[in-house]
């Protein structure tokens, strides 16, 4: 009999224990695999959504903290802090900027408190700045009381070009002027006016959130920069849509911390189990062990025979772990979107991004424990003496 059938066959002897082995197992290959795939998939949505769509190469703000104007940036609220619409006209004509966008963003949370949503005040140079920024049907505003809509709010309100949108924490009606096409970042989330009407309607008038600047040479950034902060007062911000992402991932910190902690928990229970497994088996076993040897086994033979049992339990267990991951990402992707502070990424964006390689660096984690977690008890019990064990028969 080959060495990997007899190591089967003894795991089938003990049915229930090498089942809820391989389920411990399971669930440890399926933790390290969400974890790890919320933790890519939230750090690209960021990217995307925040780095890459924002068509800025860098942004004025003013805040108490970069993280406060990555805030106000990133996702709105009606911050105290504001930049004066005068700072617009010092530095439009600074050397080496190409573009010049004021906006007004804020966000109001429903009656209800099921929804948040966030508005955003701009001006027509939004159409060349954001290269994401196509109209799926209409145009441009028609009125002061005219709104764009971003795809995955379209959808939502199910609203048409024309049609009239209430919104009611300010009780007022607008017409859908356009629709935009699915960016893949926060502009699908969103509802866009007027820069007047913005201000307006939360009582800041003449007052901005930020304002976005394109460049003209990207090579120049940092001279750039340096020269638009020559014209600011210290208390400005000079930002680049990356630091704005590594400020908003500061958000998220402590829930990352929970994951991993969670998941060393996990892999320390689960090296526990995989141990008590294997040691349970060995023991219970010491004196067929000890005829092994009488017959020929070797050191390594034994050895070998123990790990082979144990690998098997670590890639049954695997397989199922990781096929449930696979399975029930799209479900999980659901959850997090309601219990993280995802309101800057995309509806239609994957928070949780499972992958080949993700499932590969889990499947070489289990292995690894599962190889830890019988190597002493095999190493010890390898090494056995016959007599010791067989002498009360």
């Amino acid at each position: 009999m080959k060495l990997h059938n007899f190591a089967f066959k003894n795991l089938t002897r003990s049915k229930t224990r090498t089942a809820l082995a391989i389920l411990s197992i399971s669930l440890t290959a399926f933790i390290l695999f969400m974890v790890f795939s919320l933790d890519r998939g939230f750090k690209l949505s960021v990217k995307e959504g925040l780095v890459e769509g924002i068509g800025a190469h860098l942004f004025i703000a003013r805040g108490g903290c970069p993280m406060d104007a990555a805030s106000i940036i990133a996702q709105g609220g009606i911050s105290p802090m504001y930049i004066p619409e005068a700072v617009h006209d010092e530095i439009k004509n600074v050397d080496g900027i190409k573009e010049v966008m004021p906006f007004k963003i804020f966000s109001i949370t429903t009656s209800d408190g099921m929804r948040t949503d966030i508005f955003c005040g701009v001006t027509r140079e939004v159409e060349s700045m954001k290269n994401k920024w196509k109209y799926k049907k209409g145009g441009w505003f028609k009125s002061d009381k005219s709104i764009i809509l971003g795809a995955d709010i379209a959808v939502l309100e199910k609203r048409l070009v024309g049609d009239m949108i209430y919104v009611e924490h300010f009780d007022m009606e607008f017409e859908v002027a356009g629709i935009l096409e699915y960016a893949y970042n926060q502009d699908d989330g969103m509802f866009f006016l007027p820069l007047k009407t913005a201000q307006k309607l939360i009582n800041r008038e003449g007052k901005l959130s930020a304002i976005a600047i394109s460049v003209k040479n990207i090579d120049r950034l940092d001279q750039t920069k340096a020269n638009i902060k020559a014209h600011l007062a210290d208390d400005y911000m000079v930002l680049t849509p990356e630091a704005i992402g590594q400020e908003v991932m500061t958000f998220f910190n402590s829930t990352r911390t929970i994951m991993y902690a969670v998941l060393f928990f996990t892999l320390i229970v689960s090296t526990a189990g995989i141990a008590n497994t294997i040691i349970t088996i060995i023991y219970e076993r010491r004196k067929e062990f000890a005829y092994l040897k009488c017959v020929g086994a070797g050191f390594f033979d034994i050895y070998k025979l123990i790990l082979q049992e144990t690998f098997m339990i670590c890639l049954a267990g695997i397989v199922f772990g990781l096929t449930a991951g696979m399975l029930m990402a799209g479900l999980f992707d659901g959850y997090v979107r309601e219990i993280l502070l995802t309101s800057f990424i995309s509806q239609s964006a994957d928070i949780i991004r499972p992958g080949m390689d993700i499932a590969f660096f889990s499947f070489s984690i289990v292995m690894v424990i599962g190889g830890l977690a019988a190597t002493l008890p095999a190493l010890k019990i390898s090494g056995i003496m016959p007599m010791e064990a067989i002498r009360n028969d």
